[in-house]
């Protein structure tokens, strides 16, 4: 049975012109009815997997809110959801509850919310620390807000937090991630909490709104040398800070990696909720619609499903 859950939140202020995730701009005023069909997914799912009455309730060692930008998601709303799982699923001692949340999204009461709910872990989407790069990959946030939210959950009794980035943007160059890399650090000496650090090269699906103003091969992009320094310096700085390599793109001082990524990266079945989500359950992977008004009518019809034998499993 597995010990972790996904649920994807799909609402966001604004779609990010790199993005390829099911995340919807302008749906809020639905953010209602979505929650409701979200909990009846997973009672009705849990049911279908666990056929046997007798078996135990599942034990649930990580919970993650993907999205999207749940940190948006109103208290209200995320408070129906968990609700709803400790109706259907026991949360073992020590459970990471991890939200993702982009950093202006974050107030004083939303942190002291999420913490009263059992949300222990913060993913914060921050990409760079500089405007120029924010505002070429079309982000929404500002340095100085992401500063502020950073403070704000660093300031916050939530335990674990991990700030998310990006290098091989259009106009960054080796320098200029060097200084990302170097801020983060500094806030992480400044902020204890912030014990996690991840870093991702942009990769761009072929119909990516950014490639309407950069395209392919356009010089505003780092060359494909440079991606490769990119990762080295990243590699270099964050173990000499104290952050070890467990991911190809996550790095945790000790005893901080996300438990959560560690079961994809380890092949471990984990159920999924919502919109888009995709989930491995009893050998078999299957994802749920990416369209929003599809998943709402239809939220148990599998867009996707196959069967992973022993020697795909291997691959």
């Amino acid at each position: 049975m597995p010990a972790s859950i996904y649920v994807h939140i799909p609402f966001c202020t604004h779609k990010c012109e790199f993005c390829d995730f099911a995340a919807f701009a302008g749906l809020s005023h639905m953010e209602d009815e979505y929650t409701t069909v979200v909990c009846s997914e997973m009672a009705e799912r849990l049911k279908l997997f666990n056929l046997e009455p007798t078996l135990a309730r599942p034990g649930i060692d990580t919970l993650f809110f993907g999205g999207g930008t749940p940190g948006l998601m109103s208290v209200a709303n995320l408070q129906k959801i968990m609700q709803s799982l400790h109706g259907l699923v026991d949360f073992n001692q020590n459970c990471e509850v991890s939200l993702e949340t982009t950093p202006h999204a974050i107030t004083v009461e939303k942190a002291l919310a999420w913490h009263e709910m059992g949300i222990n872990r913060v993913s914060i989407g921050i990409e760079s620390l500089l405007d120029d790069e924010l505002t070429a990959i079309g982000r929404d946030h500002s340095v100085d807000q992401a500063l502020s939210g950073i403070a704000i959950a660093g300031e916050s009794a939530i335990a674990d937090l991990s700030l998310d980035f990006m290098y091989g943007l259009p106009t960054q160059t080796l320098e200029s991630f060097g200084r990302t890399i170097d801020k983060a650090i500094t806030l992480s000496d400044k902020w204890p909490s912030i014990g996690h650090i991840s870093a991702y090269c942009l990769e761009l699906s072929p119909n990516s709104a950014l490639k309407s103003r950069f395209p392919d091969g356009h010089p505003s992009y780092p060359q494909e040398d440079t991606q490769v320094a990119m990762y080295h310096l990243l590699v270099q700085k964050l173990a000499e800070a104290g952050f070890v390599q467990y991911e190809v793109s996550n790095f945790a001082k000790t005893g901080r990696q996300s438990r959560h990524n560690m079961t994809y990266w380890q092949n471990r079945p984990y159920f999924a909720f919502g919109v888009g989500a995709h989930r491995y359950v009893d050998g078999v992977r299957s994802s749920n619609s990416r369209s929003f008004m599809k998943y709402l009518r239809e939220p148990l019809a599998d867009d996707v499903m196959e069967i992973i034998d022993s020697k795909t499993e291997a691959k």
